[in-house]
């Protein structure tokens, strides 16, 4: 159990670097990323500012899914199960479509809705980490 929760933090840290490029690559260059797939600028413009606010989101999911992951191997499958759906319903859905609901919104409002269910699932996993960790006792790296 030990090494498997070493392991998970090396996976974080591994994680986190290429979530961070992406990140930089989103926030930074949205525009160029959807120009690859369109010339219409009205869209290019959109898409740049739904990017913008959904791109945090590339830094949370990096240690959510090495916490999924690692949640999985320890056999904890109905808490992945449980959070994916409360994180969808409880959060994003709802935020989602209250902040399309705001006047004058744009998408870069709307993809608030994005980085606040990732870090509402980060939220959770962390929670259920420090539950594990009580639980068997096993030292932090």
């Amino acid at each position: 159990m030990s090494r498997a929760t070493k392991a998970f933090f090396v996976a974080v840290r591994i994680s986190f670097c290429c979530g961070f490029m992406v990140f930089l690559l989103t926030f930074l260059q949205g525009d160029f990323l959807a120009s690859i797939f369109t010339n219409d600028p009205e869209v290019i413009a959109s898409t740049q500012l739904y990017l913008k606010s959904c791109s945090f989101e590339y830094l949370l999911t990096a240690i959510n899914f090495c916490m999924l992951g690692y949640f999985n191997g320890r056999g904890r499958t109905k808490f992945v199960l449980l959070q994916g759906v409360l994180t969808v319903f409880l959060v994003r859905i709802p935020l989602s479509y209250f902040l399309s609901r705001l006047p004058g919104t744009n998408l870069l409002i709307i993809g608030i809705a994005v980085p606040m269910s990732a870090l509402f699932e980060l939220l959770l996993c962390i929670g259920f980490f420090i539950k594990l960790q009580k639980e068997k006792k096993v030292v932090m790296p």
